[in-house]
């Protein structure tokens, strides 16, 4: 579910802030399901942006995600 009176650039410009910073990613999978990462975003997009987990993987997400709290 979104914020009330937040919108996609607001869920940008909070993203901005973190790029490089190590975060702990939060990942709500539907049916009760989260999975928690550690990593860094590396890279940012028009309407995506890349978390580098530390294993090494890269995931990509869109700005939507945050918004409606899935990220």
């Amino acid at each position: 579910m979104r914020e009330i009176g937040q919108s996609i650039v607001e869920a940008k410009a909070r993203v901005q802030k973190i790029v490089g910073i190590p975060v702990l990613v939060k990942i709500n999978g539907g049916r009760g399901k989260s999975s928690l990462y550690h990593g860094k975003v590396t890279a940012l997009f028009p309407s995506i942006f890349t978390v580098e987990l530390e294993g090494g993987e890269k995931r990509t997400f869109s700005y939507s995600d945050v918004h409606t709290k899935n990220v």
